[in-house]
C-alpha cells in the first residue's frame, strides 16, 4: 500500500501523490516516521544524501515538494538530530570550498582582493550552538530588570506629578491619559520584578551548570584520549577535516550520554564544541 514518507499517511492502491503535501508516494521502503531536514535544489540534495549515507545514516530520502517546488531531504525521526549535525558539517564544507574558489579568483586578480594566505584557515569552522548559558540568561534578565524598574519608577513619579498639577502634562481626556500612562508604567514595574526573579532563578541554575561542567570536564580529562577516539572511529586517510571533526564529535557525545544520564542535549553540544574537543585534540589542531 503506498504511503507518504513526509506525512506518514497511507493511501489506497493507484494513488501516486500525497493529497496533503504533494509529496510523491512510495511503496518500496519500510513504513516508518520520516521528518524533513533541509531543502534546496536537486544537485545540493543529491550531494547531501551521499554525505549523510557516508556518515552511517540509513534510509535517507529525497522527495520533490510540488507545492513549494523544492527538493527535500527526509530522514527517520530517530536520526533527525544526527542528520541535523551532519548537515551543518556538510554546509560548512560547501562554504569552505566556495572560499577556496574565491582564493583562486584572488590569485588571478590580486589587485582586487586580499591574498589567499591572509584569509585561509586550516581548521573546519565549528558549528554555533543554539544553547545559551544560564549565567548569560541571568545577566540579560538582570540588565533588563533594572532598565524596566528605572523607567517604571520615573514614569510613575511623572504621572503623580502630572496628576497633582506640578507637571501640567496631559493630552485630550485628563483621566484617560493618566489612566493609560499609569497602567503602562505599572506594567514596566511588574515586568522588571519578574525579570529580577528570573535572574535569580538563572543565577541558581548557573551554579548547578558550572558544577556539572566541572564534573564533566574532570571525567573527560581522565577518560578521553585523542588516539583512542580516532581508533574507535576507524580514522582513515580519506577523512576530510570536516568529516573527521563530526565523527569525533559524535563519538565524544555518545560516551558522555552513556556515562551521564539525562543530560540536556543542547548543553552537551555546547560543552563538547566549546570546551572538550579542543582539549582532547589540542595537539592535532
Amino acid at each position: 500500500m503506498p504511503w507518504c514518507p513526509k506525512c506518514n499517511n497511507e493511501y489506497r492502491a493507484g494513488m501516486t501523490v500525497c493529497a496533503d503535501c504533494g509529496c510523491e508516494l512510495v511503496e518500496e521502503e519500510p513504513r516508518t516516521s520520516y521528518v524533513p531536514v533541509i531543502f534546496g535544489d536537486k544537485e545540493q540534495m543529491d550531494a547531501l544524501k551521499q554525505f549523510l549515507e557516508y556518515n552511517k545514516l540509513e534510509n535517507v530520502v529525497i522527495k520533490y515538494d510540488e507545492v513549494e517546488e523544492v527538493y527535500e531531504i527526509l530522514v527517520q525521526k530517530e536520526d533527525a538530530r544526527k542528520a541535523a549535525a551532519a548537515t551543518k558539517v556538510f554546509l560548512q564544507q560547501v562554504s569552505e570550498r566556495q572560499k577556496e574558489n574565491g582564493w583562486a579568483d584572488n590569485a588571478e586578480h590580486p589587485e582586487d582582493h586580499t591574498s589567499a594566505e591572509e584569509n585561509k584557515t586550516t581548521q573546519p569552522e565549528r558549528s554555533t550552538s543554539a544553547y545559551q548559558k544560564s549565567s548569560e540568561k541571568a545577566e540579560e534578565n538582570r540588565s533588563s530588570a533594572w532598565i524596566l524598574l528605572i523607567v517604571g519608577v520615573l514614569g510613575i513619579v511623572a504621572v503623580v506629578l502630572g496628576i497633582t498639577g506640578i507637571l501640567p502634562l496631559h493630552f485630550g481626556n485628563f483621566y484617560m491619559f493618566y489612566g493609560v500612562m499609569s497602567t503602562v508604567f505599572l506594567l514596566f514595574l511588574i515586568m522588571g520584578i519578574v525579570s529580577l526573579k528570573n535572574a535569580k532563578i538563572f543565577a541558581q541554575k548557573a551554579e548547578s551548570e558550572h558544577s556539572l561542567e566541572d564534573t564533566l570536564m574532570k571525567w573527560c580529562r581522565e577518560n578521553l584520549n585523542a588516539e583512542a577516539l580516532d581508533k574507535e572511529i576507524q580514522k582513515s586517510e580519506e577523512d576530510t577535516e570536516e568529516t573527521l571533526y563530526f565523527r569525533r564529535y559524535e563519538k565524544i557525545k555518545d560516551k558522555l550520554n552513556h556515562q551521564f544520564m539525562n543530560l540536556d542535549q543542547a548543553f552537551l553540544e555546547y560543552f563538547i564544541d566549546d570546551k572538550v574537543y579542543d582539549m582532547v585534540f589540542s595537539d592535532k589542531l
